[in-house]
């Protein structure tokens, strides 16, 4: 209802002669750039994630490798879809705005003539900080904050951590379970589960961690892993993340998407190197600082401007 709310509100404001352009969201933008076309006026179309269409065939691969972990009541995610809408709006797009380079890549597999512009999300670095004087003399503990779902990769995860045999290693899983309940009562060895939380609370969570985990079969971006890193955690992230943009050898882990034996190598490769972990820390967050909400706007406004 306020994606339509929006798109019957842009529809009326681009109807303005000094407007040149329309720049929207993926799921609200159907009804304005409709409109725009017809006042041959630009319609620039902002994808926070992978094109949709990719995203159906991988949620399709997911849903029978982990079948037994869809909750009764399906996935929340599809609840109120409108996939023709999708590919209506990315058929009327003279632009599109990608965060990461999975993202473009998710619409060039489908749409290959389509212009688009990487414009990479941002870190508040002055929120998102590591405590001056970090212990590490402790079993090594890892991290994962947000949705717990398939497409967030935990089933993988679990399976990966079960198989690692970390000794003395802690996982602390942080954000809404999505998936099947049953599956909470059978949680490997020396991994908690804990509810949503504050900012302020999960920056606390961030700074009493080694190592942030990013499993995910399909993002967008993933702001949790710059809040991170500009936190002071090395990470290990997916292929299908803004890892391949952000992380470098020096601060973590690409591995590939999906592969168990990749993810569980990943997870030894920390362990092996607990000892280097301060060094990889001061690395992550020095990492972190190239990507800031000035460098977001810059590279949305020379990307904008040919229409505006």
């Amino acid at each position: 209802e306020a994606n339509d709310w929006l798109m019957r509100t842009m529809r009326r404001e681009c109807r303005r002669p000094a407007v040149t352009a329309v720049h929207s969201y993926e799921d609200c933008s159907a009804g304005q750039f409709a409109a725009a076309k017809r006042l041959g006026k630009a319609c620039i179309y902002d994808m926070p994630i992978g094109y949709y269409p990719a995203w159906e065939e991988t949620q399709a691969e997911l849903v029978r490798r982990y079948r037994d972990w869809v909750p009764p009541q399906g996935l929340p995610s599809s609840r109120y879809v409108r996939p023709e809408q999708k590919r209506r709006e990315m058929e009327l797009a003279d632009l599109v705005l990608a965060p990461s380079s999975f993202v473009e890549k998710t619409v060039q597999a489908f749409h290959p003539e389509k212009k688009v512009a990487r414009a990479a999300y941002g870190v508040d670095l002055e929120f998102w900080q590591s405590v001056e004087e970090k212990s590490w003399d402790h079993p090594l503990r890892f991290l994962y904050a947000g949705q717990m779902s398939m497409r967030k990769g935990i089933p993988l995860l679990l399976e990966a951590w079960e198989a690692a045999g970390l000794r003395e290693a802690h996982l602390d899983l942080v954000g809404v379970w999505q998936l099947a309940k049953d599956k909470v009562a059978s949680l490997p060895r020396g991994v908690t589960l804990w509810p949503p939380c504050s900012r302020e609370a999960l920056r606390e969570r961030y700074r009493m961690a080694d190592v942030f985990l990013f499993p995910s079969f399909f993002e967008g971006f993933g702001l949790v892993l710059l809040e991170a890193m500009a936190c002071g955690l090395p990470a290990l992230a997916t292929e299908a993340t803004a890892g391949p943009d952000v992380l470098t050898e020096s601060c973590g882990r690409l591995v590939p998407c999906g592969s168990l034996e990749a993810l569980v190598e990943g997870l030894r490769w920390f362990e092996r190197r607990s000892g280097q972990l301060p060094s990889m820390a001061r690395a992550a967050r020095a990492q972190a600082a190239r990507f800031t909400w000035g460098n977001y706007r810059r590279s949305v406004s020379e990307a904008v401007a040919p229409f505006a």
